[in-house]
């Protein structure tokens, strides 16, 4: 219930707060728009291969920089553009070694599935008609479970709070103290990362931005007339929008707090003992 209410406070707090949503609206309406002009443009021309290229750059710039700025309103409650920039600058290099990780797992997930094929339906009988329901592929079902797991909920929530150590400028923090106390902090940063509360967190702001506008965006709606299919088809864009910008920026800030006060918490050493206090 604590996590629930941490949720919802901070759901409340971006949506009431206009001035900081319309510059989170702005940053990610440009990066949607200089997507779909990259998707968009093809490689025909000298120019057109240049501006391919440059949108190559912006697009992660762009969205390191709405990461940066998310975070630093939440830890901060305000915009200090060089401060965002500069972040926005580590979180990409700290978001390396996860894209590094990511793909090491789906070529492994790749190479194991290749020993598991799924069968394939017959030609004879598809040729005659209808083809058969075929049985429950076990391994394939296994294999999309993992993707589902690793992709979708644990890379994304390991970086969202590494996103808040690195935006907090606890980065020095994780590597000190030699190898034994680097492996300490990262196993604690990654239980704090895969606690109940930060994973019923995610799983809150997933249903925001991923599930209602994947719904909202595929839902079937055949509307009479021109003029009323691209109404509803504006308006499906519109609410989509609204729900993964809202629900993106309400997860981040959620689990930047709750990771924040965390790794703010004092970290008592106990001293080692001299001789003369050993015992013998």
């Amino acid at each position: 219930m604590d996590a629930i209410k941490h949720f919802l406070e901070n759901a409340r707090t971006t949506i009431t707060n206009l001035r900081a949503l319309g510059i989170f609206a702005g940053l990610y309406a440009l990066l949607l728009v200089t997507f779909y002009i990259f998707i968009n443009t093809r490689e025909a021309t000298v120019w057109q291969v240049l501006i391919t290229y440059a949108f190559l750059v912006l697009i992660p710039a762009e969205f390191f920089v709405l990461q940066s700025a998310v975070l630093k309103h939440a830890r901060e409650g305000k915009f200090l553009w060089p401060q965002i920039v500069r972040g926005a600058i580590k979180l990409f290099v700290a978001t390396i070694p996860i894209v590094l990780i990511a793909l090491v797992f789906w070529a492994l997930l790749d190479k194991f599935q290749l020993h598991y094929p799924a069968p394939k339906a017959a030609l004879a009988e598809s040729l005659r008609g209808a083809p058969k329901p075929q049985p429950l592929h076990w391994p394939t079902v296994i294999f999309a479970t993992i993707r589902f797991l690793v992709f979708a909920i644990a890379l994304p929530l390991a970086t969202i709070h590494l996103w808040a150590r690195v935006s907090a400028g606890n980065v020095r923090t994780l590597f000190s103290g030699g190898a034994e106390a680097t492996v300490k902090r990262i196993g604690r940063w990654l239980a704090r990362a895969f606690a109940s509360d930060s994973v019923l967190m995610y799983a809150l702001g997933a249903i925001l931005f991923a599930f209602i506008p994947y719904a909202v965006l595929f839902v079937k709606i055949s509307p009479k007339g021109t003029k009323t299919d691209f109404v509803v088809f504006i308006a499906q864009l519109l609410i989509a929008f609204c729900f993964s910008l809202i629900g993106w920026i309400v997860t981040v800030t959620a689990l930047a707090k709750v990771n924040t006060e965390t790794s703010t918490a004092p970290i008592t050493q106990t001293a080692p003992r001299t001789t003369a206090e050993a015992p013998a």
